[in-house]
């Protein structure tokens, strides 16, 4: 420490010092502008949320048998409805043993075997009969022809085994021949399948007699009607059939010669078909239809209920829970689990900034550390999600954790995040904002609904009451609602979540939440200041304070430019009053006019205001000179603006308030000096044109100020012409192009300056020093200048009692 001495830096100090600064203004340029920072933010938050959100659900490692005695305490960790799956597979197995199998019947497989009979034989017999009858002709004197030759019939025998359906030998289909294909084969052939098929046979007749103690279900294909058969043992098997055909021809064929009626009975074996057989999926559906009719048998085990305690036997029931919760249990492994959270967060922060923070107007300049900001938020508060987890683990490792902080949640300070991004961004990114945190946070605690629901519905309401004037009373009252709201949800969630809310249960909550209300206040609160400093926000808190004339800059410009000062302020009360006019941020419109003419310090006596002796610098300098130092006022500002940190909307109301606009007066001049070359560009101020309402009201009032306050005399109706045509001069100039005001915020503004400066500039009472006759006062009466009496040496009682009356006179 130096004590009564002055310190300076070195050279060499000072030299470390500028290379230390230019690198830092370097970083942060390549900051504030490499695009590939949002990447970064975007894979790091998504990578650091990953690795602290591992599985840590309960497991159920303990393995245990009926009679087994448990060796610690088991909770269930949620409401639970376990199924006793052995009782309710019973029930299932009995409501399947009632149904009938159902078998369907083919009644249509008997025409269509007769009809192939039939074909097959008429192609044989038509070789027989004369061509005049097989081509409908009745001729009698046609002489006949001689029966056709084996050899000659034997070449239909392919048509024939095609029309039958089966293959027959050459001796076989000789013993045909030699019978000439007689219509009475083709009968008792069908007359045997009839008798064999009327009856039914079934392709297994031994898994048909399994249900011969409730019978079956028997279904005509063609008709759909259903009879139940209860009698299995009248239906044939397919050996059992073919054994019938030859019962059934005995008597039928008996006067039939031997070899005729041993190829009867071989085709009509070979012909029988099972007709009846089983339909399985109409079956398994009946079954399905009867089981979904059996209501499981179910324990319903509640949030917190102890399954199992340490030294009790396990029985059938405790068995079931335990196995149940072991089930519902889901065990992921920790790289599955972290890949699926990866790809979540990574998607929501991808979707969300391409939707809402992209493109958003709030965030087009200084857009990195606008993000920087946001993603710092998001950091933060997740960090309190996660430590509140861990205290709450903390509290007891063997209970699920997920049941303990089910209300725990509400304490944690989310809602702070949200007033401070309305504070700092607007009500709107706020929005956006919460949407996300309340997201990621929700998947903090497992996904739980009523977890986003708080969370997201907290941190809106607190966003929107947070956009009041930034005062401490009102941070108060928006934590005191906040509090109140967040204890209504508390009782909402409780009535939804469980099924019969326990009042001790929800006082707890109700009070969890609203000290979770005032504390994101608290939080809001001390959290401002330090964001205001790191990131050079400008909030309406600071605002108050650069509104104080007070500041060291102001007391500056009020000691060594008074000029400037009284400019400034009257200029500030013309923004100020223009801005409520039009709904615009009146606070930030009168700060920006108190600091818009800083950059004026740098040379005082350049500017007219602060010229009191009479002599203009300027008469001795080239106009471009001239110009030239006008326009560095601005420079100069926005130095002192950055040095004094008064925050980047000062800053922008100081390189604004002038826009692109022309300094005519040593434009024309130099005009006039018959120089060749002028270019118009040094003769403007650099802009850029003001981009808000409040920089435009800024400009507006400045320009109307300096121009009101040369008029001679500044009569209203003066005034009102001048400030007519000054605004004019500025909207046709485009110098209000970029920003947002209308020609009816125009006509407001012209309204409420005409009002402020008819105020200033009204005609005032000249005093006299001298007693005068009352025409005289009259007279002197429509002066306008200002003066004060002379000062009295002494005091007699008749000055006294005069002083007294013309003071009466001049209180009337």
């Amino acid at each position: 420490m130096w004590f009564g001495t002055s310190w300076y830096p070195t050279s060499s100090m000072r030299m470390k010092k500028t290379k230390f600064n230019i690198w830092l203004d370097t970083a942060g340029h390549f900051i504030g502008t490499t695009p590939y920072l949002l990447w970064a933010m975007l894979l790091g938050i998504t990578l650091l949320f990953t690795f602290f959100q591992t599985p840590e659900q309960q497991q159920v490692n303990d393995v245990y048998e009926i009679g087994d005695v448990a060796q610690r305490d088991i909770k269930a960790p949620r409401d639970m409805l376990v199924e006793d799956r052995e009782v309710s597979d019973e029930r299932r197995n009995q409501a399947r043993d009632t149904v009938r199998i159902v078998y369907d019947l083919d009644a249509d497989l008997l025409p269509r075997i007769q009809a192939d009979i039939d074909a097959a034989m008429t192609i044989g017999r038509s070789l027989f009969e004369p061509e005049a009858a097989r081509n409908g002709e009745d001729d009698l004197s046609a002489p006949k022809k001689p029966d056709p030759t084996f050899a000659m019939v034997l070449e239909t025998k392919p048509l024939f085994e095609e029309k039958l359906g089966i293959q027959i030998s050459e001796g076989a289909y000789s013993i045909l021949h030699k019978h000439r294909f007689d219509p009475n084969i083709t009968q008792k052939i069908q007359t045997l399948m009839e008798k064999v098929l009327s009856n039914g046979v079934v392709a297994n007749k031994e898994i048909l007699l399994e249900q011969e103690h409730k019978g079956i279900v028997l279904r005509n294909i063609k008709s759909g009607e259903e009879r139940v058969i209860n009698n299995l043992k009248v239906f044939y098997g397919p050996d059992q059939a073919k054994a019938m055909v030859r019962i059934e021809g005995e008597p039928l064929l008996k006067k039939v010669n031997y070899n005729l009626t041993n190829l009867i009975v071989d085709i009509c074996q070979r012909l029988l078909q099972p007709n009846i057989f089983m339909n399985k999926n109409e079956t398994q559906a009946r079954i399905l239809s009867a089981q979904a009719t059996i209501n499981p048998v179910m324990y319903q085990i509640k949030a917190g209920e102890m399954i199992l305690r340490e030294g009790e036997r396990v029985n059938k029931t405790k068995l079931i829970k335990l196995n149940a919760l072991q089930e519902q249990t889901v065990v992921k492994t920790i790289y599955v689990s972290a890949t699926g959270i990866a790809l979540i967060t990574f998607t929501l922060l991808m979707v969300s900034y391409l939707l809402f923070f992209k493109h958003h107007t709030a965030l087009e300049t200084d857009h990195n550390k606008h993000m920087i900001f946001l993603a710092l938020g998001l950091i933060l508060y997740l960090g309190f999600v996660k430590l509140s987890t861990l205290l709450v683990q903390s509290a007891d490792p063997t209970q699920a954790w997920d049941l303990m902080s089910a209300s725990f949640f509400m304490a944690i300070p989310l809602p702070a995040a949200a007033m401070i991004c309305c504070l700092f961004l607007g009500f709107s990114i706020a929005i956006y904002f919460s949407l996300v945190l309340s997201i990621l946070a929700s998947i903090s605690f497992g996904g739980s609904i009523e977890a986003f629901i708080f969370f997201f519905l907290s941190c809106s309401m607190a966003a929107f009451w947070a956009q009041a004037r930034q005062t401490r009373k009102n941070f108060i009252m928006a934590g005191v609602k906040l509090a109140v709201f967040n204890a209504f949800l508390a009782v909402a969630l409780g009535f939804y979540s469980l099924s019969q809310p326990d009042p001790i249960f929800l006082a707890r909550e109700v009070l969890i939440a609203f000290c979770g209300g005032v504390f994101s206040a608290v939080l809001t609160i001390g959290f401002c200041p330090l964001i205001e400093v790191i990131f050079d926000y400008t909030t309406e808190a600071k605002l108050l304070e650069l509104a104080n004339l007070d500041q060291p800059l102001i007391k500056k410009l009020m000691i060594e430019a008074p000029g400037t000062y009284n400019h400034s302020v009257i200029v500030a009360t013309l923004a100020e009053a223009a801005a409520s006019a039009i709904h615009a941020n009146s606070l930030k419109a009168k700060v920006m006019a108190y600091y818009h003419d800083i950059g004026k310090l740098d040379k005082i006596m350049y500017f007219i205001e602060n010229q009191a002796d009479g002599k203009n610098r300027h008469d001795k300098l080239s106009p471009s000179m001239s110009a030239l130092i006008l326009i560095q006022h601005v420079k100069k500002g926005v130095g002192l603006a950055k040095t004094h940190k008064l925050g980047n909307e000062i800053i922008e109301g100081i390189t604004q308030h002038h826009g692109t606009s022309l300094i005519k007066f040593f434009y024309n001049k130099a005009l006039k000096s018959g120089k060749d070359k002028i270019n118009e560009e040094n003769f403007r101020y650099p802009g850029p044109k003001p981009q808000s309402r409040e920089t435009g009201i800024v400009m507006l009032a400045d320009v109307v100020e300096a121009a009101v306050r040369a008029l001679d005399r500044p009569t209203a109706s003066r005034i009102r012409g001048r400030v007519k045509e000054l605004i004019n001069d500025i909207f046709a100039d485009g110098q209000l192009e970029e920003c947002e005001l209308t020609l009816k915020d125009l006509h407001q503004i012209a309204k409420s300056f005409n009002n402020i400066l008819t105020s200033i500039y009204h005609s005032r009472i000249e005093y006299s020093d001298k007693p005068q006759e009352k025409k005289k006062e009259k007279h002197d009466s429509t002066s306008d200048t200002d003066r004060q009496p002379p000062k009295t040496k002494s005091v007699h009682p008749n000055s006294a009692q005069k002083d007294r009356t013309d003071l009466k006179r001049l209180g009337l």
